[in-house]
């Protein structure tokens, strides 16, 4: 999966269905809801697509994975809806200098097994972070730490190298006592989690079931819910039945739009949503062939036109996008982008050299192939996008291919467009993992470079990089400049930020998502009983 451990993750939505299927569907749906069986007796019911890979945030790399271990063993900081770090075990932060970072504890802070949690054990995460002996995937993350300092209990300091703005978003990283930190913890951690978080860990009896219970040492007080039982569903068709029928309480970005009528229909159950951070878009290869032009690169963003996507296959649950970071995030820059113009398009594709052979309905000016999953939301985009680009003389072939093999031609560069999902944008150094020409995957960096598309920009690669050493007014003006700077480059083309939908049963109040998909506020939310 495209997945940037911890603040950039992806996902392959499901999708809407044929207009038939999915009027026998919603029938099933109905009559499913018409024998709705009893509740589980206790505790709230959460439904995943997919087992987490781990519940040791160090080495989660899959969404599941890292949202289960925040509510087990959170880090110092979080980050609110409009990507803002805001601090979680720390009760404050402050840089002391260019390249010192002092964060103060929340005072009693205490780990499940009832040890307190200090600044050694702040100190001890991350200096195993940094550990080659420990294998962490994320610790080259953490290459501009030079060490850490404990000033006292509750106050350490991060001292880096150089100035790096982005540190921050690294230290959401999980805190754990300082036995269990090091190589010689990893099994326990592995075994039986134990961290400061809202909810302790209590059992994970196989890959289909996920036990964990309320810490009443949390420090923003004992979560209202008396247990919490996630279970693996991988088929969206009886995750919907199993909401309808009253055997599960929540299910966050699992169910595609074109069901969401009718679970809004089901009145034990209701729909929350939120302007969301997850980023879709058209990946392009600039490596060679016409692709390689900016002005068709241009002419392609001229010829899709987002609002039908959005109103039809998503039902609205969307905003059209016009940089990778999503309006309300606090970089965000308001940007001229390309827009639908499709004889701006043409005048583009003629100044390239790919005049029109034999006027509309003829020959193709240019052909591509289109890879994508077999996900039917993702082929179902494929195959509109290739309509519309047909209508400038775009010639597509959409090639759907099972995901892993699809995402390893992605990551190799062996494909000329392609879509794919970002599924949460915090930090906006994304931008410069995405489009830096240090970042084009290669042999050099085991294909682990998020630059797809070998954009190089050294003027676009400067701004990113003066961006992670600046003060926060001046990385706004930066990353403004930067997301000109990829208007004209066009090295992707955006199409859309999807909205962060809940579907939750009445038994469980309080519970408002999380832009990002978190499941952190499970913490502050409320079980009903009957």
């Amino acid at each position: 999966m495209d997945v940037p451990p911890d603040i950039h993750l992806v996902t392959d939505a499901m999708p809407p269905l044929p207009s038939r299927a999915l009027r026998v569907f919603l029938l099933a749906l109905a009559l499913a809801a018409g024998c709705r069986e009893a509740a589980p007796p206790a505790g709230v019911t959460v439904l995943l697509e997919a087992p987490p890979d781990s519940l040791d945030d160090r080495f989660a790399l899959t969404a599941h994975g890292q949202r289960l271990a925040q509510l087990v063993s959170p880090g110092l900081i979080t980050f609110d809806d409009a990507s803002r770090p805001v601090p979680q075990l720390a009760e404050s932060f402050r840089d002391v200098s260019a390249t010192v970072v002092e964060f103060i504890l929340r005072p009693g802070l205490t780990f499940h097994d009832g040890s307190a949690l200090t600044a050694e054990d702040v100190k001890a995460s991350f200096d195993a972070l940094r550990d080659p002996k420990l294998g962490s995937p994320k610790r080259e993350r953490y290459e501009p730490l030079e060490r850490v300092e404990v000033v006292d209990a509750r106050t350490v300091r991060f001292h880096l190298k150089r100035p790096y703005a982005p540190l921050l978003a690294e230290l959401s990283a999980a805190i754990l006592p300082s036995e269990r930190a090091g190589p010689g913890g990893i099994e326990a951690q592995a075994g039986h989690p134990v961290g400061a978080g809202p909810f302790r860990f209590e059992s994970w009896p196989d890959e289909e079931h996920l036990t964990l219970v309320p810490f009443e040492g949390w420090h923003g007080g004992k979560p209202a819910l008396s247990r919490l039982t996630f279970r693996v569903v991988r088929d969206e068709t009886t995750r919907v039945l199993e909401l309808l029928k009253g055997r599960a309480d929540l299910v966050v970005n699992g169910v595609s739009p074109a069901v969401l009528p009718a679970l809004r229909k089901a009145s034990h159950l209701r729909v929350e949503t939120k302007p969301g951070t997850g980023f879709t878009y058209l990946g392009l290869n600039l490596r060679e062939g016409p692709l390689a032009d900016v002005r068709v690169r241009q002419a392609l963003c001229h010829l899709i036109d987002v609002r039908p996507l959005v109103e039809h296959k998503l039902h609205g649950l969307a905003e059209p996008a016009s940089s990778m970071l999503p309006r309300e995030h606090w970089a965000f820059t308001e940007t001229q982008g390309c827009g639908y113009a499709p004889e701006e398009a043409a005048r583009l594709l003629d100044a390239a050299g790919y005049p029109d052979p034999d006027g509309p309905g003829g020959r193709p000016r240019l052909s591509f192939t289109f890879k994508t999953s077999t996900d039917r939301f993702r082929r179902a985009v494929a195959l509109v996008l290739k309509e519309q680009l047909a209508k400038g003389g775009i010639a597509v072939e959409v090639r759907a291919l099972e995901f892993g093999t699809f995402f390893e031609d992605v990551r190799r560069g062996r494909f000329e467009l392609f879509t794919l999902k970002w599924a949460a944008v915090m930090e906006p150094d994304l931008l410069r993992g995405a489009f830096h020409s240090a970042n084009i995957p290669g042999p050099e960096n085991h294909w682990g470079g998020f630059n797809r598309g070998a954009l190089k920009d050294p003027k676009l690669d400067r701004v990113l990089d003066a961006a992670t050493q600046a003060s926060r007014e001046e990385r706004k003006t930066l990353y403004a400049e930067a997301q000109r700077e990829l208007d004209a480059d066009m090295p992707v083309i955006p199409l859309w930020h999807e909205a962060s939908v809940a579907v939750v049963s009445s038994r469980l109040a309080d519970f408002e998502p999380s832009a990002h998909g978190l499941l952190l506020p499970l913490a502050k939310a409320r079980e009903v009983t009957p």
